[in-house]
């Protein structure tokens, strides 16, 4: 789950699938969190982990019907079954008992990623994205490049995205692969390839996957020096509404984003009409809200006087008390305004809800680090 799950109902997530769970799911989830929770580059993700069930039940339920598992002659694919099971179970329940936006992705690598490219034929429309890497074409001769071009070439499905990677193999039968999308060119698929040669079959699995999460999610970040460029604060209000709506989620925008929209007031010397657009973030960017209300305060503390800012964080905060930031917000404004015990107070409010809401360790220990240094102070 990110981190931030529990701090704000209103919010949902895309959902990526990730065959090969036990193998993958902590390299991934590790990355993730550094990707999207940290950097900020992409959305915030929930994380399904498919478990194996060890490895020759694992392959074979990758294998495509009327294919066998490799070096398992006599283990017929199961790859219809397995789908089945994400389609009719596990899919609706990961609907009905998380807040998950209609944003789909699969991953798979190797004998998985010849599974997702499976269900890119017999179920199109269960995913949005489809994350190949390394996918094991060369299966059975080649099989399903057969398939694949006479299924391609009839289908008809909603547009959805493919994402192919490969490392320094050759014989992954991949590109005989690519060859039919090359001469299908079929409209409904937006396909990427990628060749990592200085990447082996095991390291190209996780940078292919976070490089085909930056490329999906394109224009999320934006870096300082694009927005050192904008004309006005607007700017960003035109830029993410457009794109939460095509992927599909109520997040709040990256940190960097809403620091450039406040500074333009400031540096242009419009304060007067930040009112005016607070109440456009409000309306159109709803989920940012607080994050606006946060550096907004900052600024007011820095520039006019820290009760200014204290006022605004204080004004809404029945709105927000479900959020360790906004908390942890409250306190560092009344300790630069030097209210010690107040201070302590909010911080301590943050470190409930941090463990009320099972937050990362790291923020568990920043919280407790502060309180114990505030405390020492104050004796």
């Amino acid at each position: 789950m990110p981190e931030n799950y529990h701090a704000d109902s209103s919010t949902n997530y895309p959902v990526l699938y990730l065959l090969d769970g036990d193998y993958l799911l902590h390299g991934a989830s590790g990355m993730l969190d550094l990707l999207a929770n940290k950097g900020q580059l992409i959305p915030d993700i929930i994380v399904v982990g498919l478990a194996d069930k060890g490895t020759d039940k694992y392959r074979q339920y990758m294998t495509p019907q009327g294919l066998s598992a490799p070096r398992k002659q006599g283990d017929m694919g199961k790859a219809s079954e397995f789908l089945a099971h994400i389609n009719e179970e596990l899919i609706p329940y990961i609907e009905a008992n998380y807040r998950t936006a209609d944003n789909e992705i699969i991953f798979g690598h190797s004998i998985g990623g010849l599974f997702v490219l499976n269900a890119l034929l017999e179920s199109p429309n269960t995913f949005n994205r489809y994350f190949s890497s390394s996918p094991s074409v060369w299966l059975n001769d080649y099989a399903f490049v057969k398939r694949a071009k006479k299924v391609m070439a009839e289908s008809q499905h909603d547009p959805v995205s493919l994402y192919l990677s490969l490392g320094d193999e050759t014989r992954m039968g991949q590109y005989g692969f690519i060859d039919v999308l090359d001469d299908l060119q079929p409209k409904n698929i937006d396909w990427h390839f990628t060749h990592y040669p200085n990447e082996n079959h095991v390291s190209v699995a996780l940078i292919s996957l976070r490089n085909s999460l930056k490329h999906t999610f394109d224009g999320w970040f934006i870096a300082e020096k694009e927005l050192n460029k904008i004309r006005s604060a607007d700017d960003i209000i035109a830029h993410y509404r457009p794109l939460l709506a095509s992927f599909n989620i109520k997040q709040a925008i990256p940190t960097p984003s809403v620091r450039a929209a406040i500074r333009y007031f400031y540096r242009n010397e419009k304060q007067a009409d930040i009112g005016a657009f607070m109440q456009k973030v409000k309306q159109e960017l709803p989920s940012s809200e607080a994050a606006f209300v946060m550096m907004l305060a900052s600024y007011r503390g820095h520039f006019d006087a820290p009760q200014a800012g204290i006022e605004l964080l204080l004004s809404k905060e029945a709105s927000f008390s479900h959020s360790i930031e906004y908390m942890k917000a409250i306190a560092v404004a009344y300790d630069k305004a030097g209210n010690d015990k107040l201070s302590l107070d909010y911080y301590q409010k943050a470190l409930d809800l941090s463990k009320k809401q099972n937050a990362n360790q790291w923020q568990v220990n920043i919280i407790e680090a502060k309180l114990l240094q505030m405390s020492k102070m104050t004796q």
